[in-house]
């Protein structure tokens, strides 16, 4: 029987390959696969000799994530650098309001601490969060940002193959992390690529699903430890809605309203819908209700979460261009604009809704007004004319 050849991973591929895990042919100055997509194709800057001479590789098995050959000084360094980042700034930038903030501060950076793979989602993270502070070249932190994410989920891979209830908790936190680089890369990339917001939406479909495999092993654990704090905010009363800082802002209120307000004239032209994808449409449209009186948080997640709630049969609706399938999508972007004071947020709602829409003669007239508000409503006009 011929022996199996051995698969050598190349370290060389652009940053889009990587970022979407597909193999990278390295042409120059586009690879095939951004040539074919029309995409801008970037290269990471070349690796030092001491970090080509010890690249920082997990190695195959649970324990053994890294490499046994000792890091340069500049990985080290980086690492420390990312880990204290998220110690001093990060950290406060994910608690909701609704988490006690030691979830955040100790008891995340005390599984990193343990865990190799949530220890990469963390500076993966980190990472990501010092790209959306960078005034200039941001690639740098953008490329540690993949490196750290890429580890993170091989390793994440791996531990799964031997899954246990010790892993249960520092998975689920691992998932919601790459979750948070999943939204924020398109965010803080300062690259020219076209948006798609379906397929982006897939991808973080598939990670919410992951979280939330996770959270419901972690409920099944008699003593979960520091994460108990996330069982607690599943049962939290959401009654008075978000006491962010943000839901006290008068726009902020405002456009709240005006979601809610459409959502209610929609719900309308649902329910004169005779066939099955009425109950489709009415449950994306419940979602959405809660979620523009909740959008970080309450019993379903949030706006955030909505795409772990869109089924296939819906995904095949947008696929097929189904106008009442579109628009609440498009309900879905000003949703998210909702945070868009959050870094990992940021423009997502804005390109979303741009992106979606087709020019302006060519939507139907039943929905030429609820288009030109989704426009208004996440500052479109204002936007492409800056």
């Amino acid at each position: 029987m011929p022996s199996r050849r051995s698969h050598t991973k190349s370290r060389k591929g652009c940053l889009q390959c990587k970022r979407r895990h597909v193999k990278c042919d390295e042409g120059l100055p586009r690879c095939g696969l951004c040539q074919k997509r029309r995409l801008q194709c970037t290269y990471p800057a070349p690796l030092s000799e001491a970090d080509s001479q010890n690249p920082s590789t997990p190695q195959d098995g649970i324990e053994l994530m890294y490499s046994s050959t000792e890091l340069s000084l500049s990985t080290r360094m980086l690492e420390m650098r990312l880990f204290h980042f998220y110690l001093t700034e990060t950290y406060l930038t994910l608690n909701d309001g609704k988490l006690a903030a030691d979830q955040f501060y100790s008891a995340i950076p005390g599984l990193a601490t343990s865990y190799p793979f949530c220890l990469d989602a963390l500076l993966a993270v980190s990472a990501l969060h010092l790209a959306s502070k960078e005034t200039g070249d941001n690639r740098h932190w953008i490329e540690s940002a993949l490196k750290y994410q890429n580890r993170s989920c091989s390793a994440m891979s791996r531990v799964l193959t031997k899954f246990s209830v010790e892993h249960v908790g520092p998975a689920f936190i691992c998932s919601i992390l790459i979750m948070l680089c999943s939204y924020a890369y398109p965010c803080v990339s300062k690259d020219d690529q076209p948006f798609d917001p379906l397929a982006q939406v897939l991808e973080i479909r598939r990670l919410l699903g992951g979280c939330a495999f996770f959270f419901h092993q972690l409920g099944k654990i008699e003593q979960p430890g520091e994460l108990a704090g996330w069982l607690q905010y599943k049962e939290a009363d959401d009654s008075d809605g978000d006491i962010t800082k943000k839901a006290k802002d008068p726009r902020f209120i405002e456009l709240r309203s005006a979601i809610l307000n459409s959502l209610a004239r929609i719900r309308k032209r649902i329910d004169d819908v005779h066939g099955p994808d009425r109950n489709l449409y009415r449950d994306i449209w419940e979602f959405l209700d809660e979620a523009a009186r909740r959008p970080m948080g309450g019993r379903e997640g949030g706006v955030i979460a909505l795409p772990v709630r869109i089924s296939d049969a819906y995904v095949d609706l947008l696929k097929k261009g189904d106008w009442m399938a579109r628009i609440l999508f498009l309900h879905y972007g000003v949703g998210i604009h909702l945070l868009s004071d959050r870094w990992f947020v940021k423009d997502w709602g804005r390109r979303l809704v741009s992106t979606v829409l087709q020019p302006l003669e060519e939507i139907p007239a039943e929905w030429i007004e609820t288009v030109a508000w989704t426009r208004q409503a996440v500052g479109l006009e204002q936007w492409s004319k800056s």
